[in-house]
């Protein structure tokens, strides 16, 4: 495969990456089905896409749909300081462990520490202090950086 389509494939990477963020955040808004289910779907087939165009699809991509819902689920609202870190710090793990089998199938276990390390972070630090001026801005923040580093493995 040639430099030109591996780069036009990174490109095909971070627009799935964008459309999965979008509708987290748009989950957020109204309707959270389509954080907790469409986007999960779009992540998948977005994975699964990937592999396919660099022959290197591995059935085990599809076990993270159900990962990822089930991360996507969890609450992280509260009003206390530390139910608010403790709860953020919850979310962001089960996000970054939800892509184990990616991480597995390509044996990625340093990109796995960084992560999940990205996502805990993400999540306590734009979440409980979020310095990005908007829950629109924050969400889709954290969206992103529980998907790039696995899109990225493939």
């Amino acid at each position: 495969m040639s430099e030109i389509t591996l780069q036009w494939i990174q490109l095909i990477k971070l627009v799935i990456i964008a459309i999965s963020a979008m509708l987290y955040g748009f989950g957020g808004v109204s309707g959270k089905w389509k954080r907790r289910f469409i986007a999960p779907c779009v992540i998948v087939a977005g994975m699964a896409l990937v592999a396919s165009l660099t022959n290197s699809f591995n059935w085990w991509y599809v076990s993270v749909l159900p990962l990822l819902i089930g991360a996507y689920s969890i609450g992280y609202g509260a009003i206390l300081f530390i139910d608010k870190v403790i709860k953020r710090a919850r979310f962001g793990l089960a996000c970054g462990c939800a892509f184990l089998p990616v991480f597995w199938v390509n044996q990625a276990w340093t990109l796995l520490f960084l992560h999940i390390a990205i996502c805990v972070l993400t999540s306590v630090v734009a979440g409980v202090f979020n310095q990005t001026g908007s829950a629109r801005a924050e969400e889709t923040l954290i969206a992103t950086s529980t998907i790039l580093v696995p899109f990225f493995t493939i």
